[in-house]
C-alpha cells in the first residue's frame, strides 16, 4: 500500500521530469544571484533575508516553469500569495508542489493562512491511488555564506514536522545521467555511550 512517508514510493512515482527541472533551476538560479550581486552589490547587501529569499524563489519558479512548459501531467498556478505546481501521475495520483527555503534542519517559513496549515497538513487521501500529497521542493540555505545549496525535496506533516528530506543530486541533469537522492538525516542529540554506562553503573541502573 502506497505511503506518502515512504519517500522512495513517493521520488519513484514522481518520477524524474520535475527533479531534472528542479536541478536546473536551482543552478540557474544560483547564476542569478551572483549576477546580481557582481551587477548590485549593494543592493543585495542592502536587501533583508526574506527579500533575497523572494528573489530566488521567483528566479526558481522562472526557471521551472520554462523548463516544464507543456510536459504533460505538470501544471503550475499562481494565485497570491502562492505558486503551486503540480505533478499529475498515471496511475492517478498527483504531487502538490511550492518551492521552498530548506534552512537548518529543513525548515521552511510561509504566511500561517488556513490554506498554508491545509497544504502543509500531509497528504489528502480519499481512495487508493487518488491521493493528493503536498511536497517542498527547493534548495538548502546556507545563512553563514549567503548561498545557495544543493536541491532539495521534502515531505512534511505539518509545516515543522518533516518526515523525510532528500537532497538531489546536483550533478548533470540531461536525461542521461540518473538522478541521486541524498538522505537528509534529522539532528540527534550525541549520547556518549561510556559516560551513559558509567552513571548507570554508580547509581545501580536506576533512574530518576
Amino acid at each position: 500500500m502506497f505511503s506518502p512517508r515512504d519517500q522512495d514510493a513517493v521520488l519513484t512515482e514522481l518520477g524524474s521530469k520535475f527533479p531534472a527541472a528542479l536541478i536546473t533551476a536551482t543552478n540557474s538560479a544560483r547564476n542569478d544571484l551572483d549576477a546580481l550581486r557582481e551587477w548590485r552589490p549593494g543592493w543585495v547587501l542592502a536587501m533583508f533575508q526574506r527579500e533575497v529569499a523572494g528573489f530566488i524563489h521567483s528566479r526558481i519558479w522562472d526557471h521551472l516553469t520554462t523548463e516544464l512548459d507543456s510536459v504533460d501531467g505538470i501544471t503550475f498556478r499562481t494565485a497570491e500569495p502562492h505558486r503551486e505546481a503540480t505533478v499529475s501521475t498515471p496511475l492517478g495520483r498527483s504531487f502538490k508542489i511550492r518551492v521552498k527555503r530548506h534552512s537548518e534542519g529543513d525548515q521552511i517559513s510561509s504566511y500561517p493562512t488556513i490554506s498554508d496549515l491545509e497544504f502543509w497538513g500531509g497528504a489528502s487521501i480519499s481512495f487508493e491511488g487518488l491521493e493528493q500529497i503536498s511536497l517542498a521542493a527547493g534548495y538548502r540555505w546556507d545563512s553563514t555564506l549567503g548561498q545557495i545549496g544543493a536541491p532539495v525535496l521534502s515531505y512534511r506533516e505539518g509545516k515543522e514536522n518533516v518526515i523525510w528530506a532528500v537532497e538531489v543530486d546536483a550533478g548533470e541533469a540531461d536525461g542521461l545521467t540518473p538522478i541521486t537522492y541524498t538522505p537528509i538525516l534529522p539532528d540527534l542529540p550525541r549520547i556518549d555511550l561510556a559516560d551513559a554506562l558509567a552513571d548507570e553503573s554508580r547509581t545501580g541502573g536506576r533512574s530518576s
